[in-house]
């Protein structure tokens, strides 16, 4: 035995340490509870099929956590990704699609475990290190809309400085206060834009209407990211996939039919 562990200590040398390093994520990954692993995945897909630089990512990530704290066309992360006409990689059948969807806690692919690592930081990170507001919900890739005008919606949301964000603005940008109505219609009204005509007291107004409404929107969002920790929470408690399942009791001898 004591001749074969200068080979074997060889052996485990001669592997790579990305090789080595392998199942580091995806073991943090198995280690969530279920309902954790499950949101995490889907955050990670969703993430995946938009950008493969980590700043990139990080930021993606937390657009998607902001959609699903404020209900924004969905309660889950499942939900949020899967939106029609919202994340395009999954919009319409294609390899692709199958291929990302396919993806889960067990696969060893380079580049999908560094969406997993950007995934868990945005995951577990605290409310506070959000890098923007938690009304930013949308963004767009400039490259890839090519011969294509910018998104309608766009118009409607204030724009976050790419620059800022440590992001180039020809590949990402970034838009806070945009209404879920079709994602056309701002939530609330941009106090630069005024109808034709108004007198400065209807500017005042206008403004004053839009500052209440975001106020009253952050509070919402704040009571339906509260009341999803909660639900998280207590189902984290609960739900628990042992596999085992309870045998029937032993019949009492004498009690035949």
């Amino acid at each position: 035995m004591r001749k074969l562990l200068p080979l074997v200590a060889v052996l485990i040398t001669a592997i790579p340490a990305s090789a080595q390093d392998d199942g580091t994520i995806l073991d943090e990954v198995q280690a969530l509870d279920p309902l954790e692993m499950d949101e995490l995945l889907w955050m990670a897909r969703g993430v995946y099929s938009e950008s493969d630089r980590a700043n990139e990512q990080e930021l993606v990530a937390w657009v998607i956590r902001n959609r699903v704290e404020t209900g924004f066309r969905g309660d889950s992360y499942r939900q949020v990704v899967l939106e029609r006409k919202q994340f395009s990689a999954f919009n319409e059948p294609s390899k692709r699609r199958t291929y990302i969807l396919g993806l889960d806690q067990t696969d060893v692919v380079p580049s999908w475990m560094r969406a997993l690592e950007v995934s868990m930081k945005v995951f577990q990170a605290s409310p506070t290190e959000r890098p923007f507001a938690i009304d930013t919900r949308h963004f767009y890739s400039p490259v890839s809309m090519v011969g294509r005008s910018e998104p309608v919606w766009a118009k409607a949301g204030v724009p976050i400085s790419s620059v800022s964000l440590g992001v180039d603005p020809d590949r990402f940008r970034f838009f806070s206060g945009i209404d879920k109505s079709q994602d056309m219609v701002a939530a609330t009204v941009n106090p630069t834009t005024f109808a034709e005509g108004a007198s400065v007291e209807e500017r005042i107004d206008q403004q004053k209407s839009a500052s209440e409404k975001i106020d009253e929107q952050r509070i919402e969002q704040q009571q339906r990211a509260a009341d999803r920790a909660k639900t998280l929470r207590r189902s984290t408690r609960v739900r628990r996939f042992s596999g085992r399942v309870q045998r029937p009791s032993r019949p009492k001898r004498g009690t035949g039919g």
